[in-house]
């Protein structure tokens, strides 16, 4: 080979090399760019709007009005509105259509919370009586103490509420310090123990943020949080007065059921407004999202430092016993495809849910106006952010029928009447097989030991088992719940049973009376001479009595009443408890001394029986106070 030859040889391997290094150099930047060109769950961002499009055609007859908007790297990519926000008036949502957030203003409150954190005006950790006026949490039962961490963690401890967090007058509606003092439940459990979803810790976290910056809550986020992100169509005050385009908004876009039927008293005003009362419109809301994830080297303009949003991102709290991330500050932990923070919301007819992966920068708010609307909030972002794929685990797995049985979630009311709604909606569990769990007829598969994944949606439920494998509690994301046997698992039957055999005996008795007066009539007899008799009779009436009164407190209660509204029907169940230990006290004293018939006798008795089994059922249900 002639030495020109050999150069130019050696010129095209250098060349070939320098090609196949550019090659291999740019495969890892090519497949970078493209993973950042895909939507968590795989299918390309650029089809993005074309899937949600054809998932909205899919369930169109399920759904009124639905708003998704969707932000990548700091900026919203997609804002679009599907539906009617009027039914009847064939008024159609449109990207200016206004909804309530519920429970996602509770982000609103842990991102101010971390605003003063980060100014050194509170402190996570710090108990905040100290921040308190003196006095103002009269129901604590631990002296333990309670952080700002606890309520942003949800296991302060608080029991839940059924009673006025919804008003139906504008008028009506306390400040926030009176709200809460009014809506103070009673602490069950010890700070830290044990984690129950609470609406009263992230509004008395509000209330903090108020009195620590010197201005109401519902001004202090319109100045830090919507002025400073543009969010001009948003409200966060309770009626709205501060923003009268929300107001006006929010008049034009009704409330449904998910099977689209009008919730006729569907606008309502929370006293605790930061817990839910939010109204805005998606865009507005995505403003928000896309502010928690900026672009990578910009800052989040509502923090100094994004050393305080990536803690404000991070895990605070994680499943007991295990380095699984559960919360972080106020956001759930989901895994999908991949990570993700979410918050989900429910008012009396509308549902929305907020969701972000701050890895890539993805996020996503899905609105509608539909009471636990499922297939959109939840059903579309599954989609969006695709299956969970978890590790595979090559250990034994615990036989799932070791977790099988009755439980009952923390979140509930444990004092009060409205204590047997909880028990009324237990959750049964039952196993599949050895690995998968049926849970009120959602199948769980265990993916690690006494660890659950949903097997068609997202979540995820962890069981806390004891040395001896009992299982102490049930674990999701925002509550837990514990497993209840013997008598507690059969209180419902009891008390039905009780129920039922003391109308029995009411039925059998007027029945009775009834008759004996007809004959007594037909062959001119005199009245009965025992003067129990008279009592016996409005024993029976008054039992009647209580069961109207229970039912009408039981349908006041469903439909959101106040506790000053419903006192009433509380004071009548203590009368009628009186009314029949009178009553038993008289048989004792009169029955032996009067002579009266067996079948006489024996109804007087019966009669007895059922005061008591409705006072039984007073006093163990607390249908008193």
């Amino acid at each position: 080979m002639s030495e020109h030859n050999r150069r130019r040889r050696v010129k095209q391997l250098s060349v070939s090399l320098l090609v196949v290094i550019m090659l291999l150099l740019a495969v890892p930047a090519y497949a970078a760019a493209e993973e950042q060109d895909l939507l968590p769950s795989g299918t390309p961002l650029s089809s993005l709007e074309g899937f949600i499009d054809n998932y909205e055609s899919i369930y169109q007859r399920t759904a009124a009005a639905v708003s998704v908007a969707v932000v990548k790297d700091g900026k919203t990519i997609l804002d679009k509105a599907y539906g009617f926000a009027d039914i009847e008036r064939q008024v159609a949502a449109d990207t200016d259509t206004v909804f309530e957030w519920g429970s996602c203003t509770k982000l609103l409150v842990w991102t101010s919370v971390m605003q003063l954190v980060e100014q050194g005006k509170l402190n996570l950790e710090t108990d905040i009586r100290e921040y308190l006026p003196d006095g103002f949490l009269k129901k604590l039962k631990y002296e333990a103490p309670i952080s700002l961490l606890n309520l942003m963690n949800h296991n302060a401890g608080w029991e839940d509420r059924g009673t006025d967090l919804y008003y139906f007058a504008e008028d009506d509606v306390p400040e926030l310090g009176e709200a809460l003092r009014g809506f103070e439940p009673r602490q069950v459990n010890q700070p830290g123990k044990v984690v129950a979803y609470s609406n009263y810790g992230a509004a008395l976290a509000a209330y903090i943020v108020e009195l620590q910056s010197g201005q109401p809550f519902y001004t202090y986020v319109q100045e830090h949080i919507f002025k400073v992100l543009g969010m001009e169509h948003t409200s966060i005050h309770p009626s709205q007065q501060d923003n009268p385009a929300v107001a006006a908004g929010r008049s034009k876009i009704q409330g449904y059921t998910t099977k689209l039927e009008l919730i006729k008293k569907n606008r309502a005003y929370i006293g605790i407004y930061p817990a839910g009362g939010t109204i805005g419109t998606a865009k507005d809301a995505a403003k928000f999202v896309a502010a928690l994830m900026p672009a990578t080297g910009h800052n989040s303009p509502l923090f100094h430092s994004n050393v305080t949003l990536k803690k404000f991102l991070s895990p605070s709290l994680n499943y007991e016993g295990t380095d699984l991330p559960r919360i972080a500050h106020g956001f759930f932990e989901m895994n999908y495809a991949v990570p993700a923070l979410e918050h989900g919301g429910n008012t009396l007819s509308f549902s929305s849910k907020f969701v972000l992966d701050p890895e890539s920068g993805f996020g996503m708010v899905v609105m509608t106006n539909q009471q636990n609307e499922w297939n959109f909030t939840t059903g579309l972002v599954d989609k969006v952010f695709g299956a969970y794929l978890p590790a595979f685990y090559s250990g034994e797995l615990p036989d799932s029928s070791q977790v099988a049985g009755e439980y009952i979630t923390a979140r509930r009311v444990v004092h009060g009447y409205m204590k047997i709604l909880t028990f009324l909606d237990t959750e049964k569990i039952t196993a599949n097989n050895s690995s998968y769990l049926n849970i009120n007829g959602q199948s769980l598969s265990q993916i690690s030991p006494n660890t659950y994944v949903p097997v068609y949606q997202s979540g995820i439920i962890l069981f806390v088992r004891d040395d001896q494998g009992a299982v102490i509690k049930m674990s999701r994301p925002f509550s837990d719940s514990f497993p209840i046997t013997g008598i507690s698992a059969q209180s419902t039957r009891i008390s039905l049973i009780a129920l039922g055999l003391g109308i029995a005996i009411i039925i059998l008795s007027l029945l009775s009376g009834l008759f004996g007066w007809i004959v007594r009539r037909f062959k001119k007899e005199a009245k009965p001479p025992s003067p129990i008799n008279k009592y016996h009779l409005w024993m029976n009436v008054a039992g009647i009595a209580f069961l109207v009164n229970t039912v009408i407190l039981g349908y006041r209660s469903i439909t959101y009443t106040t506790y000053s509204a419903i006192r009433i029907h509380l004071i009548l169940n203590i009368a009628y408890v009186v009314l029949a230990a009178g009553y038993i006290v008289l048989l004792g004293l009169k029955l032996r001394r009067q002579k009266n018939g067996k079948l006489r006798t024996i109804l007087y008795v019966l009669s007895g029986v059922s005061a008591m089994l409705f006072s039984a059922l007073i006093i163990g249900w607390d249908l008193y106070f």
